[in-house]
């Protein structure tokens, strides 16, 4: 049987020489509309790519503005937000399917991102959402684009300190590979020990996502451990385009993922360019 699967050089495409990565997701305008500083998307883009991340992720609003500059990306495939007004938060669920892969490549993307969402009180949505995250890979492995799968334990049924449990997130993350993602990203778990047993058995790589912005100081060690527990990159939004300098958050963490700099040493990066000493 044939495989329809992206070649390895497709699925890797996001991923610097060193099979790892720093992605920056910009697509938190799509739920979020029109907060600071995505007010500025312009201005905030040209400070991102100016610390060279390896890979996007977007929308087809922020990829209109990266032109032709040749940075891949993925497509943002589905819409998630907890109220049904614009620019607040809420205790609603608003999850719906939203581009194709066929409209990833027209847009020239190299790929999706989709979520998988664990925790809803009626189980029938995750049963939707899994059949989701199948025919988008399926669909989207047809025409050769890879799939980034975002499994996340955000739904009201679950406590909210499961979301970092390394165990459940170990688990999810199991669940996004048999479906067949190209990549994973997860949270950040509170013991790796779990993600350090899954990244060992799987061949392909796992993201961190970083979540509300959070004091650098208590962030990068935590990547550090991850990274050192087998994990490949960084998948992060707020925690790169919520600080003063995103170029300067984007080199650090290159340092730290790339160059295997400590995270003390990538923190002393970070507050040298902002803070000038």
């Amino acid at each position: 049987m044939t495989s329809t699967a992206p070649s390895r050089e497709q699925a890797s495409s996001f991923l610097a020489a060193d099979g790892r990565t720093v992605i920056v997701a910009l697509d938190h305008a799509l739920a979020s509309g029109q907060i600071a500083p995505l007010d500025r998307p312009t201005e905030l883009l040209a400070s991102v790519l100016a610390g060279a991340p390896d890979a996007l992720i977007a929308t087809p609003g922020m990829a209109r503005l990266l032109g032709d500059d040749g940075l891949p990306w993925l497509l943002t495939a589905d819409y998630y937000a907890t109220s049904a007004i614009p620019g607040r938060a809420g205790e609603d669920v608003v999850h719906v399917p939203l581009w194709s892969p066929e409209h990833a490549r027209r847009s020239g993307a190299v790929g999706l991102k989709c979520l998988l969402v664990y925790g809803h009180d009626d189980p029938r949505v995750l049963g939707d959402n899994v059949r989701f995250v199948a025919r988008l890979i399926e669909d989207a492995h047809a025409i050769g684009l890879s799939v980034m799968v975002e499994a996340v334990l955000w739904g009201r049924s679950l406590a909210p300190a499961w979301e970092h449990d390394g165990t459940l997130v170990a688990h999810a993350a199991r669940t996004a590979y048999e479906l067949g993602a190209d990549v994973i990203k997860v949270a950040l778990p509170d013991d790796t020990a779990a993600l350090a047993t899954l990244a060992r058995a799987i061949p392909i790589p796992i993201v961190m996502m970083g979540g509300p912005a959070t004091d650098p100081a208590a962030l990068f060690p935590r990547l550090r451990s991850a990274i050192d527990a087998g994990v490949r990159g960084v998948a992060l939004g707020r925690n790169v385009w919520g600080s003063p300098q995103p170029e300067a958050v984007v080199r650090a963490l290159r340092a730290m993922i790339h160059d295997d700099a400590p995270a003390d040493v990538a923190l002393a990066m970070l507050r040298e360019a902002v803070h000038g000493g």
